[in-house]
């Protein structure tokens, strides 16, 4: 009975320890953010602005029968690698009846039909939502140097991460060949999404994540986003330009 007794706190000892381990060298890893200098911090806010905006201008409402939508409130921008705004994408899933048809991937796809490029290294995605797994599969095989997000989603979360995840220590396999670096943006808009969210899965019965963004909260925080990037005013002056070509894109679209 001892014997029993020593060999179930020897294995938990292990199995808690054996976590930890494995914790620290196999989550943590992808877990880290790159620390960006106040430029491209600068520029991120921008682009995420613009995206927040695009979305905003032609908001699904909850007051519009889900067949007669387009389809969810989230969109999708591509930077290149010089720093100018080429495409965008909404989510167009109710007007196709097509469930692949996120903003994310009518951005690609879209402009890689229109330019006939092989692949987007080097460039960046902003999206107002965190990228799901066949966004983040799709980012990550057309070779984006880095993702974007204005909302953290919950269920359908860490997508980056989870194909970053290197887990041959425990008989596993390596991690996918690319790597994108995906982070959130800074704006307080992206905390305020995430915060009202948050309320919105306390107390909905439903905890749909479309509904809520549909909601009055939500628009109300895009909102106020657009009327930021309307009237954004630069802290670093190398930046000006940058601004120009994300307003003039976002007039060439309205």
């Amino acid at each position: 009975m001892r014997y029993y007794f020593l060999l179930t706190i020897s294995l938990l000892l292990f199995s808690c320890n054996g976590a930890k381990h494995y914790s620290k060298t196999i989550i943590e890893p992808v877990l880290e953010k790159t620390t960006l200098d106040p430029v491209q911090q600068e520029i991120d806010e921008i682009f995420s602005l613009l995206a927040y905006s695009l979305v905003y201008q032609d908001w699904q409402s909850h007051e519009v029968p889900r067949d007669k939508r387009r389809g969810y409130n989230i969109g999708a921008v591509l930077v290149d690698k010089e720093n100018h705004p080429v495409y965008y994408g909404l989510n167009s899933i109710n007007s196709t009846d097509n469930a692949t048809q996120h903003g994310e991937v009518r951005s690609i796809i879209g402009y890689l039909d229109q330019t006939r490029k092989f692949n987007l290294s080097g460039y960046t995605i902003y999206t107002t939502l965190e990228p799901c797994v066949m966004c983040a599969g799709m980012i990550t095989m057309t070779a984006f140097k880095r993702a974007v997000y204005g909302q953290h989603d919950v269920e359908y979360s860490k997508a980056f991460e989870r194909l970053a995840v290197d887990t041959q220590p425990i008989g596993g396999f390596p991690p996918y060949p690319r790597r994108v670096e995906a982070l959130a943006n800074s704006t307080q808009y992206c905390k305020a999404l995430d915060d009202a969210y948050a309320k919105f899965l306390a107390t909905d019965s439903e905890k749909v994540l479309a509904k809520f963004l549909t909601s009055d909260e939500a628009k109300a925080i895009y909102k106020s986003a657009a009327r930021a990037f309307e009237n954004y005013e630069v802290k670093h002056p190398e930046n000006q330009s940058i601004l120009e070509a994300a307003q003039t894109f976002f007039d060439q679209h309205k």
